[in-house]
């Protein structure tokens, strides 16, 4: 025990001071301080010091009552242990007692240096190890809220009961809002959730790959790891930590992006070159040869010249997207560029009955080519009225706006979607879905984009449409 153990009492008949400080005398305390007070107001006055390890309380203290004391000593602290003491027994009043805070209720009658002693040495351990627990609990709340990671605590549903703060710089929502969700309305594909769930057979789960949600719409990305912990009526909660791998997962893809822009360039401008000197031949020849073939091969070689041109022309685009893209930047007005390509396919859309929203809201001016960045857009926007045919109320919204240090286009339309396999051959050049297309409209549209050291990300679902999202950075 304590050897400083400093005791106040609190005792309106000197008699009882008396035979408590007796009684203490006896218990064999090697060093303690008893100091003794006798009315309610000299006790609030002292408890509010906190300069006492224990508190002993009379239960009758004239006009006011031990209970009181305890009342009062709970609002300055939790861990300082108070014992009340009466003259005769009553169970109300124990009860109240405990309700209030006290670490035990003895009578006088029955107070002896035994009894005092244990409830003396039981309180001061309690509160100590009280004490303990909650410096504890401080130290890992601080870890929990302060935690950059979302940790949170959930039924087997996946259905959140307790959050980080981390939670709402995340996904968007407040601790609050998430408590109110059914899981399935924060995951992207709520059959993750099942799953997950199959794969706990040996009470936990490391390093699973999901999809979130936001607030705003944004599906972050990151690893989930959770273990499983019974309570006392054997249910069962998973506690969690989820790891935001969003940009780590967009860094990956966009530098697989490039390597496979390069690659696939280096291998376009050989090609290219190799098919470029025989069919300059080939021109050479039909020119020596147009004066003199009969009328009757004219048309033959009318159909071998359509043909070496289109030919030369596809050599071009194919340089052309492979090529390295000579970027003059000026400061630019993105909005005047959006609408310039939205001038540029209008007519197209109007043609084919497809709808034209926008949302193009003000934004600081970025270092751009105009140009360039007009046939991308112009490239991303008739990719998707392409894939509205035989679409009910087909359209494409476009919408920009500034996010923090970003400037964002959103391009979205109503069509036919497009499964994972398509969305990861999407920007490879000669890869395409169209009958009649060559598959280097969109492979440029990347090349540019990378150009303006711009990123872009592809949302897709079959039956669901289509979302391209580009973000610029403002340096």
């Amino acid at each position: 025990m304590n050897p400083k153990l400093k005791i106040l009492l609190v005792e309106d008949d000197e008699d009882d001071y008396l035979i408590t400080r007796s009684i203490l005398k006896e218990i064999g305390l090697s060093a303690y301080k008893l100091d003794w007070v006798k009315s309610y107001d000299k006790a609030a006055e002292t408890i509010l010091a906190q300069n006492h390890d224990i508190y002993l309380f009379d239960y009758l203290l004239g006009r006011k009552s031990g209970l009181e004391l305890l009342k009062l000593l709970k609002t300055k602290s939790e861990d300082l242990p108070a014992i009340l003491l009466t003259g005769k027994g009553d169970k109300k009043i124990d009860q109240q007692a405990i309700e209030l805070g006290a670490y035990d209720y003895i009578e006088k009658t029955s107070l002896d240096a035994d009894s005092l002693g244990r409830s003396i040495r039981y309180a001061v351990k309690h509160a100590n190890t009280l004490k303990a627990l909650r410096e504890s609990e401080k130290k890992y709340r601080r870890v929990f809220e302060g935690s950059k990671e979302i940790i949170f605590i959930a039924n087997e549903d996946f259905n959140i009961i307790h959050v980080s703060k981390a939670v709402e710089s995340y996904m968007g929502y407040k601790p609050e809002e998430v408590y109110a969700m059914q899981s399935h309305e924060y995951f992207e594909n709520p059959l993750q959730i099942v799953e997950m769930q199959d794969q706990m057979t040996d009470g936990s789960i490391k390093d699973f790959l999901i999809h979130l949600k936001a607030k705003n719409g944004e599906v972050k990305s990151g690893l989930l790891s959770v273990v499983v912990e019974y309570d006392a009526d054997d249910r069962y909660f998973l506690h969690g930590i989820f790891s935001d791998q969003t940009e780590k997962i967009k860094a990956e893809r966009a530098l697989g992006q490039t390597r496979k822009l390069e690659s696939t360039a280096r291998l376009m401008q050989v090609l290219a070159h190799e098919v470029r000197n025989p069919l300059m031949n080939i021109n050479l020849s039909i020119e020596s040869l147009s004066d003199k073939v009969s009328e009757e091969d004219e048309s033959v070689l009318e159909i071998i010249q359509r043909n070496a041109r289109r030919i030369d022309k596809l050599i071009n685009e194919v340089l052309h997207a492979a090529s390295e893209k000579e970027v003059t930047k000026q400061s630019t007005d993105l909005s005047k560029v959006i609408k310039k390509a939205i001038s540029q396919i209008k007519d197209r859309a109007d043609m084919v009955g497809v709808k034209i929203e926008t949302d193009i809201n003000k934004s600081p001016k970025l270092k751009l080519n105009a140009e360039q960045i007009c046939t991308a857009l112009v490239n991303i926007i008739l990719n998707g009225i392409e894939a509205l045919e035989g679409i009910e109320n087909p359209k494409v919204s476009i919408k920009s706006f500034a996010k923090n240090d970003r400037v964002i286009v959103v391009i979205a339309d109503n069509g036919i979607g497009m499964d994972e396999k398509l969305q990861s051959k999407l920007f490879e050049p000669f890869y395409t879905a169209k009958t009649n297309g060559v598959g280097l409209g969109l492979a440029s549209t990347l090349g540019i984009l990378k150009a303006h050291e711009a990123e872009i990300e592809v949302e897709s679902e079959i039956g669901k449409g289509s979302t391209f999202t580009i973000e610029f950075g403002l340096n």
